[in-house]
């Protein structure tokens, strides 16, 4: 097994052992480290190491009342004057057979943005408890140094940043959306509180507001089914939480008193089936094979093939697939216990099973209340058919009869000689311009492994309204479901993966290529050029044209992201996060770096501003 300082970058970024990356290069199959934590398998190898707490056993949620928690929900509102908060919160969550290694280069890149690679060696010496939460020290990117120009005191200037994997569902990724999302709410309160008590332990609150409070951020970037597991965590995180438990002897009496107030800050996604797998598989398949598929994969299948829909379940169709279902369902819900084949049990019914989680997770108040509170929505989706489990349809919760404007504010395709052009920048246009730049550190411009990145604008309502050129749309969950998603305001980034995918595609004959988002993005710039001329009208009116030209509904993003000009196999999925479950998945899917190293980079620097 590897030695823990073998893996750079590594040693105050990954849970609990340094060396957990390493720790799968034995070669093992890849199933049997899906299921398995890092922190149990290098447990062995570092027993020096202080022991961390299992912040997924201890059950907080219970001592909530729901509906105090939807009350906090909905009468959030942001705070009228900046805060500022002890810490930032990220929380990583993994997806489907996942681990807390899943998302470990992420976590990586991180720590580069936040302190700096020449810095690794004096940090891990300054601080020994930076393996067990990966905890990193006070950012050093330019920004923060902006920040501490203009302060007294450099270390009390910018809040600390905390990354941490989530481990709740490692081996539990069958039992359903709710399940999973109530472990994960359940461990986010739980580490949140035990760490914001260790720091005012320690001394370390670094909160300049009133001893009966102290403010955090919370964000969370999800990946794939976990960005589900998020959506759904949200309906459950209350934003004023104790900051000891009632079960504490040595709680102070100021420490039972004190609050920690949480404020959303921003959520992400990445190839997440927001929209579900129904009727957005990579092939089109009949509803009846999604309905054995589905059921055969347990509570989660259902919920993702939205098997409890009523909007798919009438006529004589709905028998078939029902009949089929029930027979699937009842020769996987017997299963033998491990070690014993006397021992058989029968898994229990979701009392809530009659629901369409997903469908509920994008009309509900319940469910988009609280995520409307995120100051930030961002979703990365794999254009160009590169993504075989989560095409890109469902990432960005596009529908081919939805007319919601998403604002172009990047592409790869546009002139790289200043960006946008200068007459239009004014207004809504500049503002989003100031967005991209904040973002990216350059107007105009995103790195070649970016199609686009569009913005949808946030509405005053919880849902969209509904496209008027489509009569029975009250009717279509899914456009209804892509429509109430879009009104929340989104950041989405359209990416491609082609070139990064380990095995080489095959270019198509040029009558079989349709019309990529580049092509269309391309198209439109040429019709703004077009309409040059004089005059203050002509500046006008080219403005507007600009700005229109400039505008896709979710109809040409699903059409133009559906299909590219090669044939390639469709592993983009794992390539785009740098999935690193395993030593072999580390491997196969590094190309995927610097998308990732382009993600950490952008919420490093939104939650620096």
């Amino acid at each position: 097994m590897g030695n823990s300082s073998s893996l750079p970058n590594g040693d105050h970024v990954v849970d609990t052992a340094a060396a957990a990356t390493a720790v799968y290069g034995s070669g093992s199959e890849i199933d049997s480290v899906d299921d398995r934590s890092a922190t149990s398998v290098a447990e062995s190898d570092d027993d020096d190491k202080e022991e961390e707490p299992d912040y997924t056993k201890m059950d907080i949620l219970s001592k909530f009342d729901s509906d105090e928690v939807l009350e906090q929900h909905t009468s959030y509102s942001p705070p009228s004057s900046a805060i500022r908060p002890s810490v930032h919160y990220v929380f990583l969550v993994h997806g489907w057979l996942g681990n807390d290694l899943e998302m470990s280069y992420l976590a990586e890149a991180f720590h580069k943005n936040i302190s700096g690679e020449e810095e690794e060696e004096e940090e891990n010496g300054d601080n020994g408890r930076l393996h067990a939460t990966k905890r990193v020290k006070r950012s050093r990117s330019p920004a923060t140094f902006a920040l501490q120009k203009e302060s007294n005191n450099e270390e009390d200037t910018h809040p600390e940043i905390v990354v941490y994997s989530a481990k709740c569902n490692i081996g539990k990724t069958h039992d359903g959306i709710r399940n999973g999302g109530t472990r994960l709410a359940n461990e986010i309160i739980n580490f949140i509180q035990s760490d914001t008590l260790k720091r005012r332990e320690e001394g370390d609150s670094g909160n300049d507001d009133d001893d009966d409070a102290i403010n955090v951020t919370f964000s969370l970037v999800g990946n794939s089914l976990g960005g589900l597991y998020s959506r759904f965590a949200l309906s459950k995180i209350p934003y004023e939480i104790p900051l000891s438990s009632d079960n504490s002897e040595d709680d102070s009496n100021s420490s039972s008193k004190t609050k920690i107030r949480l404020f959303p800050n921003i959520f992400c996604t990445t190839a997440t089936p927001h929209l579900g797998i129904s009727q957005h598989t990579y092939l089109p398949i009949p509803r009846l094979a999604e309905t054995i598929i589905g059921t055969g994969m347990g509570a989660t299948g259902r919920d993702l093939f939205r098997l409890n829909s009523d909007a798919m379940n009438d006529g004589a169709a709905s028998k078939v697939n029902a009949a089929a279902a029930k027979t699937v369902k009842r020769l996987s819900s017997f299963r033998i216990l491990q070690g014993s084949n006397a021992n058989i049990e029968v898994e229990a019914e979701d009392e809530d099973e009659s629901d369409c989680v997903v469908r509920n997770m994008c009309l509900g108040d319940e469910f988009l209340v609280p995520l409307r509170n995120f100051r930030k929505r961002i979703a990365y989706a794999n254009a160009y058919g590169t993504d075989f489990q989560v095409p890109c349809q469902t990432a960005a919760f596009l529908n081919d009869n939805s007319g919601v404007c998403h604002f172009l504010i990047g592409a790869r395709c546009l002139r790289t000689d200043g960006g946008l052009d200068e007459n239009v920048e004014e207004g809504a246009e500049r503002k989003r311009c100031d967005d991209l730049q904040a973002d990216t550190g350059e107007e105009g411009a995103v790195p070649p492994f970016v199609v686009a990145v569009l913005r949808t604008d946030k509405q005053s309502q919880t849902q969209s309204p509904r496209n008027s050129s489509r009569q029975n749309a009250a009717s279509d969950d899914l456009l209804q479901m892509s429509q109430s998603l879009d009104a929340l305001g989104w950041t989405k980034v359209f990416v491609d993966m082609r070139d990064s995918i380990p095995v080489p595609g095959l270019r198509k004959p040029s009558w079989m290529c349709p019309d990529s988002l580049d092509d269309l993005i391309k198209k439109r710039e040429e019709v703004s050029d077009d309409s040059e001329g004089e005059g203050s009208d002509e500046v006008k009116n080219k403005s507007l044209r600009t700005s229109t030209c400039r505008m896709l509904t979710s109809q040409d993003l699903s059409r133009s992201t559906a299909a590219g000009d090669s044939i390639n196999i469709p592993l983009g999925h794992t390539v785009m996060v740098a999935n690193s479950k395993s030593e072999v998945y580390k491997q196969m899917n590094f190309q995927g770096r610097p998308v990732m190293d382009k993600l950490a980079h952008d919420i490093v620097m939104s939650l620096e501003n």
